[in-house]
């Protein structure tokens, strides 16, 4: 059951019992930059540990989310991403698990590559074209990233405690996929989602009769890191 009903006792003979009900807000963030950012070159499963400037993204993270109170802090094996999560967890005195499932894309041959080199291949453009149709080269699918994203988050909620936030550090791509899924979009319209460095999205679920709602995307603790 994605959200919980905590109710009250009987107070005597006739008095219905009341139940609220307890809604999971589960944050997105994406780690900060690394050096390859600033060379424009695509990480995937890569493991480049943060920049100076990715630190400080990270740290901004933390401060958004300080009057937080998180049950969980959960992150992608990668360093980017573990940095990221250990700010965090750090200020909200919460040691940090990491999951697999988090991990980045697969990006097989483009890995390392820049995105100009990338955005030149014939693969890369039929994968714009029909990204839920191809394999990338060497790497995993689309509906592959989904299904193990969707599960580890699916996996959170069931742990978390009452009413306790999750926090998710992980990387744009697999964010984008989560949020087109919890949307009820097609998968191929992650392209469409943008999702900044240190940026942090926010998922709402109650029980399993009501659909999930996407609270906020992409923001920050300033308005220009959305709109860049």
């Amino acid at each position: 059951m994605r959200g919980v009903w905590r109710c009250g006792g009987f107070h005597g003979a006739g008095v219905a019992i009341r139940c609220i009900r307890l809604e999971t807000t589960v944050f997105l963030i994406r780690h900060g930059v690394t050096p390859w950012h600033a060379e424009k070159r695509v990480l995937g499963q890569r493991d480049i540990p943060l920049s100076p400037a990715g630190v400080q993204q990270a740290e901004a993270a933390a401060l958004a989310l300080d009057s937080v109170k998180l049950g969980e802090v959960l992150s992608s094996p990668l360093q980017r991403a573990v940095q990221t999560a250990e700010i965090i967890g750090r200020s909200a005195g919460i040691e940090v698990a990491r999951d697999p499932r988090l991990i980045d894309f697969k990006l097989g041959r483009w890995t390392g590559m820049s995105y100009g080199e990338i955005a030149a291949t014939e693969e890369y453009q039929m994968f714009l074209r029909q990204p839920e149709a191809m394999t990338i080269p060497g790497g995993e699918s689309l509906d592959e990233i989904k299904r193990r994203s969707v599960s580890a988050v699916e996996q959170a909620l069931s742990d978390c405690p009452s009413g306790d936030a999750v926090a998710i550090v992980t990387h744009a791509g697999v964010i984008r996929v989560l949020l087109a899924h919890y949307m009820g979009s097609p998968p191929a319209n992650y392209h469409r989602i943008r999702v900044g460095p240190g940026s942090i999205s926010i998922l709402s679920f109650a029980d399993d009769r009501e659909l999930p709602r996407v609270l906020a995307v992409n923001i920050g603790s300033a308005i220009d890191r959305v709109l860049t």
